[in-house]
C-alpha cells in the first residue's frame, strides 16, 4: 500500500542516519512531514492501516512522528468535546489502553523528530492535563507530564506554557517537592524568532541550549504573556514558601518585581512584593533593600497599596514582640483576605528565632533556664524548642550538662566545629557543584548575547552606531536601548527577541 511506503519511509536506517549532515537530515524529514500530511485524517483518526492497527505496528521510539499523529487524533476524536468524566471513554481515562500508549510515547518519543512536529507534541501533553482534571486526578498527571518535558528538553533551561501547565497541576494537588525538579532548573531562555538560514538553528542540529529548537515557530510552547512568567515565578515561589526554602522563594519573588513593565503594576507583582517583604524578614532579618532593576513607579504603586506589609517588618527589625503581635491583630483580616497568614506567623516565630540566635554575639555559652527566662517560657519548653532549631539547622550550637547538672547552650562560631560543621571534603564538594552551576549559566549569557547580535533591532544599532563613529571619528559610549517603554503587556513578552 502506498500509504504504508510513505509511513515507514522515515526514518532511515540507524547507519545511514548518522551520516547525515543537518542539513540533509532536515530536508529529508520535513519531505516526510509533507508525506503524512497528505494521507486523510480519518487514516490516523481510526488508526488502522487494512487490517492492522498502526499503535500496534509503530515503534513509537524510532516511528516517532506517525505514532504522534495517531494518538493526537484519536484523543481529539474522544475527548475535544468532553466537559465531565461520565464523556471519557473508557480506553482514554487513566488506566486505559489509548491512555497506556499516551503515557509510553511520553517516556519514549525520539526528541530529535519532535523538534518538527511541535504543537502536535505539545497537544499530547495537554491532553495528559486535560483528562487528569476532568477524571479530577490531577496526580496521576504530574510524571508523565515532566518526563515529556525533560525528555524534549533535558535542561528544562527554556520556559514553555508546560511549565506553567506542570506547575499548576502540583499546587493543585500539594504535591511540592514534585515541582523540584522543574523549579530547581535556571530558565536561561524563552522561545525567539529563529534566525532564518542559519544552519545552527535547524531543529535537528547539535543545540548547545534548547533555546536553538524551541522558538516562536516551533509549536513546543504555545504563546508566552508577561502574566504566564510572572504566575509561573510566583507559583514557585510559593512552592519554596511551602518547603521554607525562603532563599529561593526570595529570588522567585524578585524576578517577578524586576520583569518588564510600562510603569504599570500587575495584580501579580502587587502579591509578589507582599510576600518579599515578609521573606526578606526570613532572610534578611528585616526590610529588604530595594531592587535597583525594578520599575520605580510600579514599584510606589504597590507600595502604597501595601504599607501594612512594610509596617510589620520595620517593627519586625525593631525586635518588640509585644508592638510586633499588636500590630498583626489589627491587619489579621489583611493577612487573611491576601492569603499571608501562615507567612505572617512565621515571620512573628522567626523574630523569637533571631533572638536566640543573636544571643552568641554577646554569649559563648548560656544556661538553658536563663534563655527559658528571657523567652517567656518555662525550661523544659525552652530546651525542646532550642533542640528542634538545632535539628533544623537554624542554631550551630549544642545543649550539654554543666558538672552541677543545669543544661547549657553552647554557642559554636565556626563552621568547623558543632552540628553544622563541615569536613573540607564537603565544602569542596559544595564549591565545584556551585563552580559548575556558575560555568554553565555563564554559557548561556554568551549564548543569549550571541543570539542578541543576530536580531534585526541589534544590527540596526550597530550601523548606526558605527555610522556615529564615522562621522565623529571616535567611538560614542553609547549602549543600546533596552527600555521597555514600548512594552505591552498583553502581547507575546517574547516576540521581539
Amino acid at each position: 500500500m502506498a500509504e504504508a511506503a510513505q509511513i515507514f519511509n522515515f526514518p532511515p536506517d540507524q547507519a545511514a542516519v548518522e551520516h547525515l549532515s543537518p542539513i540533509e537530515y532536515d530536508q529529508s524529514i520535513r519531505q516526510y512531514i509533507a508525506q503524512l500530511s497528505r494521507i486523510s485524517k480519518a487514516v490516523w483518526a481510526v488508526g488502522q492501516l487494512g487490517d492492522q492497527n498502526l499503535l500496534e505496528i509503530l515503534d513509537p521510539a524510532v516511528n516517532t512522528i506517525p505514532y504522534l499523529f495517531v494518538l493526537v487524533h484519536q484523543f481529539q476524536t474522544k475527548v475535544e468535546s468532553a466537559n465531565t468524566a461520565a464523556n471519557v471513554p473508557e480506553e482514554c481515562r487513566p488506566g486505559g489502553e489509548l491512555w497506556l500508549k499516551l503515557i509510553n510515547f511520553l517516556s519514549v518519543f525520539d526528541p530529535v523528530q519532535i523538534r518538527y512536529v511541535g504543537i502536535e507534541w505539545r497537544k499530547a501533553v495537554e491532553y495528559v492535563d486535560r483528562v487528569v482534571r476532568l477524571m479530577d486526578t490531577p496526580a496521576i498527571g504530574l510524571v508523565p507530564v515532566r518526563t515529556a518535558m525533560s525528555r524534549m528538553d533535558p535542561t528544562l533551561g527554556t520556559f514553555t506554557t508546560l511549565h506553567l501547565l506542570y506547575l499548576r497541576l502540583c499546587h493543585e494537588v500539594r504535591a511540592y517537592y514534585e515541582a523540584l525538579p522543574v523549579l530547581d532548573q535556571y530558565i536561561h531562555s524563552f522561545p525567539s524568532q529563529p534566525i532564518a538560514g542559519a544552519e545552527f538553528t535547524l531543529p535537528c542540529a547539535n543545540h548547545f541550549t534548547s533555546a536553538g529548537y524551541i522558538t516562536q515557530r516551533s509549536g513546543l510552547s504555545d504563546r508566552i504573556t508577561a502574566a504566564d512568567v510572572q504566575e509561573y515565578f510566583l507559583l514557585g515561589a510559593n512552592t519554596y514558601l511551602a518547603l521554607r526554602q525562603y532563599k529561593q522563594a526570595q529570588l522567585f519573588l524578585e524576578y517577578i518585581l524586576t520583569a518588564p513593565t510600562q510603569n504599570v503594576a500587575s495584580g501579580l507583582m502587587a502579591e509578589a512584593y507582599r510576600k518579599w517583604v515578609l521573606v526578606g524578614c526570613l532572610v534578611d532579618g528585616g526590610p529588604s533593600q530595594n531592587i535597583k532593576t525594578a520599575n520605580s513607579h510600579a514599584l510606589r504603586i504597590i507600595r502604597t497599596a501595601s504599607k501594612a506589609y512594610d509596617t510589620i517588618a520595620e517593627i519586625f527589625q525593631g525586635g518588640d514582640p509585644a508592638r510586633l503581635q499588636a500590630e498583626i491583630d489589627v491587619g489579621s483580616q489583611i493577612w487573611s483576605e491576601d492569603g499571608n497568614t501562615g507567612l505572617i506567623r512565621e515571620v512573628q516565630e522567626h523574630q523569637a528565632k533571631l533572638y536566640v540566635r543573636n544571643l552568641q554575639k554577646t554569649y559563648a555559652a548560656a544556661p538553658v533556664s536563663t534563655v527559658a527566662k528571657w523567652l517567656g517560657q518555662t525550661p523544659a519548653a525552652a530546651e525542646e524548642y532550642l533542640k528542634a532549631l538545632i535539628d533544623d539547622g537554624f542554631l550551630n550550637a549544642t545543649t550539654e550538662q554543666s558538672a552541677d547538672g543545669q543544661q547549657i547552650l553552647r554557642f559554636h562560631s565556626e563552621l568547623s566545629m558543632g552540628p553544622r560543621s563541615k569536613t573540607e571534603e564537603q565544602q569542596l564538594l559544595e564549591l565545584m557543584a556551585q563552580t559548575k552551576k556558575t560555568n554553565e549559566l555563564a554559557e548561556h549569557v554568551k549564548a543569549a548575547t550571541q543570539r542578541l547580535s543576530l536580531t534585526k533591532e541589534y544590527i540596526d544599532f550597530a550601523k548606526k552606531k558605527a555610522r556615529q563613529k564615522d562621522e565623529s571619528g571616535q567611538v560614542l559610549g553609547e549602549t543600546m536601548d533596552t527600555s521597555w517603554d514600548a512594552y505591552d503587556q498583553d502581547e507575546d513578552m517574547m516576540a521581539d527577541l
